[in-house]
């Protein structure tokens, strides 16, 4: 029962009703008119088939006074005229009614065709010419009746389409003001007082109520509406409530993450770690948790331990301090109640297995920590032990770099003046026997070799000292060549050319010096032995990842008797060849001259992950 007085109240079937009515008008309108309009064009067709029946009638009077009585072309010219007097197109807009107009115009031009016209000019030849003209001139005459009322029946057909067109727009139009008057009257207000309610519900404004209670659907939007706005009222002072909570919430997260941020930023920053860098970060705790005192206790070494402690601040002071606080989280750390305390919070300070001290926490007595405050204090004492880890481990790294450093030196020492200092201590063992037996000629000899010996001692002191003070500037590898190419162009009168990318090389600092270093060594034996013209250091990088070091000139090359210091030379290059994991080779070039060739491939490109195909 309340379905049907529902259906018959209903908005949206009222409106598809009044839809359904309008376009069942225009619908009717649409096809009346086509049919009318279908109905009319038949007379076009007639009333041209009816106006050639003058052209035919003076046809046939120019070709019977042309033509016998009996030639083909007359009989064919009277025959088409009887088709087009019996022509469909004419004949079906012809009524049956005997009192028409249209029926007699058309019953006097068939009788005139057959009675008169039709046996007179089948007769004619050529005797009595203006009798027949006469004849010719009244079927023409009554044609033209019968066009006229063609023309007449076809302007009514417009005339009545013209009416109905303007009978259904006039109904169309009276029943569309009907529907936009209802529209206008009975909907508008409703939807308008609608609308009102939800854009102050839009602003948050759920105050506002509908009157309408009509049984459509928008009484039942507007009943709707009112009780959602009841309901959201009560709702949102909750909501307002819980918001409040969760800002606060929100804005106690935001002062722990900034000052976790500042923390790892000022822990990671500082090496090594001091007392007053660690103070601050316990300050920016304590302001944010509002807890405190708070009490880091480190272990250095043994059994001794060195106490940090602050002293509790006011609360806005901790207020003030929180908004300058930001970090980001770290993973937690395990935390324990110190035993026999119970107003202290302890948690360990512990970094991959070392255990560098503790952190604690006072509180009153009863009160407990909350969770947050716990993950936060459990957080900072993460950072701290990372910090302090680094630190150690960085102190660690320079012991080793030192230890390093030291190691190569010694190995050098021992692979160049020791050798060369045992050396000279033989020779020397030599020369004091040579003296116990009176034998100038080899003492002269002994003597020249120990100032070979010396010579090349020293100059090797030269190398160490060269090799431990070079270092490649911010520059980078090419700057420093070029400075190399600029001071042995001076030194030796050869003309000295770079070739190559030397920039953006995958070099270690370590493996750019032996590089620089071979090409120095290179160079000084072009300077000192090979007596060339000119020089080129080149660099290539092939396909495989491996580079090509050249220095090639054009001077006397390398003999079977070369000089000791060039075979020593080579010594050093071929083990700087080794450190860089290359091979050193050196070849004489025809006609004359000789390129040292290193190919090596660096350690960064090893590194790299190979990719499978």
């Amino acid at each position: 029962m309340n379905g049907a007085f529902y259906l018959r109240r209903s908005l949206m079937l009222r409106m598809l009703v009044a839809m359904a009515a309008i376009a069942c008008l225009a619908l009717v309108s649409l096809l009346g008119s086509i049919v009318i309009a279908q109905s009319a064009g038949g007379y076009a067709d007639a009333i041209n088939q009816a106006g050639s029946l003058r052209m035919q009638a003076y046809r046939l009077l120019s070709t019977s006074e042309l033509l016998p009585a009996d030639h083909p072309r007359r009989r064919w010219q009277q025959e088409q005229m009887e088709a087009t007097l019996a022509s469909p197109a004419i004949v079906s807009l012809i009524p049956g009614d005997v009192d028409d107009p249209l029926r007699d115009a058309y019953d006097r031009v068939v009788e005139c065709w057959h009675e008169n016209l039709r046996p007179n000019i089948h007769a004619f030849d050529g005797g009595n010419a203006f009798r027949l003209d006469d004849q010719v001139a009244e079927f023409v005459d009554k044609v033209d009746i019968l066009v006229g009322s063609l023309q007449k029946y076809a302007e009514s057909k417009v005339v009545f389409l013209e009416v109905f067109q303007g009978v259904s727009l006039t109904i169309l139009v009276v029943f569309m003001v009907m529907v936009v008057y209802r529209i206008v009257c009975g909907v508008m207000p409703p939807f308008r007082d609608l609308i009102r309610v939800v854009n102050g519900v839009m602003v948050g404004d759920f105050s506002g109520r509908t009157t309408y209670r009509g049984n459509d659907e928008l009484g039942l939007l507007s009943r709707t509406i009112n009780k959602m706005n009841a309901s959201l009222s009560e709702m949102y002072g909750q909501l307002e409530k819980r918001v409040a909570a969760k800002t606060h919430e929100l804005k106690r997260s935001n002062d722990a993450l900034r000052m976790l941020y500042l923390t790892a930023r000022r822990l990671n920053g500082v090496t090594p770690l001091t007392r007053e860098e660690l103070e601050d970060v316990l300050r920016q705790l304590e302001a944010v948790t509002d807890e405190g005192p708070f009490e880091l206790r480190l272990t250095t070494g043994g059994a001794g331990k060195e106490m940090i402690r602050l002293v509790p601040r006011p609360a806005a002071h901790h207020q003030a301090e929180a908004a300058t606080a930001r970090s980001e989280s770290c993973s937690r750390m395990t935390s324990s109640p110190s035993p026999g305390s119970g107003n202290e919070y302890a948690v360990r300070v512990r970094e991959a297995g070392r255990d560098f001290g503790e952190l604690r926490v006072q509180q009153p007595p009863g009160h407990m920590l909350a969770q947050w405050k716990i993950e936060l204090v459990e957080t900072v004492a993460g950072l701290i032990a990372a910090a302090l880890s680094l630190s150690e481990k960085s102190d660690e790294q320079r012991r080793l770099a030192l230890m390093d450093e030291r190691a190569v030196i010694a190995r050098e020492l021992h692979d160049s003046l020791a050798q060369s200092l045992s050396y000279l201590k033989i020779q020397v063992t030599r020369l004091q026997m040579q003296l116990d037996q009176q034998r100038h000629e080899q003492v002269a000899q002994v003597v020249a070799e120990l100032r070979h010996g010396l010579n090349s001692s020293y100059r090797q002191l030269r190398e160490l000292l060269n090799t431990f003070r070079l270092r490649i500037h911010e520059a980078g590898l090419e700057a420093a060549l070029d400075e190399t190419v600029q001071e042995y162009s001076k030194r030796g009168d050869f003309e000295l050319t770079l070739k190559g990318q030397w920039s953006g090389l995958a070099l270690t600092p370590n493996e750019e010096i032996h590089v620089l270093q071979i090409v120095r060594e290179a160079l000084s034996n072009v300077a000192r032995h090979a007596r060339a013209r000119h020089c080129t250091v080149s660099l290539a990088a092939e396909e495989t990842g491996h580079y090509q070091l050249s220095i090639k000139d054009d001077g006397v090359g390398i003999g079977p008797q070369s000089d000791p210091s060039i075979s020593h030379g080579m010594a050093i290059m071929e083990e700087r060849a080794r450190s860089l994991s290359g091979k050193l080779s050196v070849n004489g070039i025809k006609p004359c001259g000789t390129v040292v060739t290193v190919r090596f491939l660096p350690r960064l490109l090893v590194q790299l992950p190979v990719a499978v195909s």
